[in-house]
């Protein structure tokens, strides 16, 4: 499993930096505990991920907030099944891991190892009258993002790590 250390990306001459998670890291220590599954990018990925956060999350008895980890999960899930054009009834990567510090990581696994524009999508901020943006949804939330092609080579795994209380 890894983790990803933080670095600053300024979002403008205006705005505070913002935490993005570029540069995988091994964990030394195994997780608390992890689950994963696959979901088909069949347009119901997003729900099913931001369900099964839910139920794991509640057997598990993570102290974090469950809505927005759900939420995150969601919007990682959506982004994947949007952006990296999978082929029909392909599988997308899921797994939600706790780690000792109480933090949780979300990972999703999609077919793309590319991820074009990623600093930028990550640091985007809203200007009047936009829409929000799934992965400034998530930034929103608190979670810290990172990405890095899969040991396959074919495909990258997107991850979260979404803050918790020390277990």
């Amino acid at each position: 499993m890894t983790i990803t250390q933080p670095k600053a990306i300024a979002t403008g001459a205006s705005g505070p930096p913002v935490a993005v998670v570029e540069i995988p890291m091994p964990v030394r220590d195994e997780p608390v505990w992890q689950w994963h599954t696959t979901f088909e990018a069949n347009g119901s990925a997003a729900g099913n991920a931001r369900v099964h956060t839910r139920t794991q999350l509640a057997m598990a008895h993570w102290r974090g907030e469950v809505d927005h980890a759900a939420q995150i999960a969601a919007r990682v899930m959506d982004n994947a099944e949007r952006h990296s054009v999978p082929p029909p009834r392909a599988r997308l990567g899921f797994r939600l891991a706790g780690i000792a510090t109480g933090e949780l990581l979300i990972e999703v696994t999609d077919p793309l190892p590319e991820f074009p524009g990623f600093v930028e999508a990550v640091t985007w901020e809203p200007t009047d009258g936009a829409l929000p943006r799934g992965l400034w949804l998530v930034r929103q939330l608190g979670a810290r993002l990172s990405y890095a092609v899969a040991e396959d080579g074919l495909s990258k795994v997107v991850q979260a790590l979404v803050p918790g209380a020390p277990v």
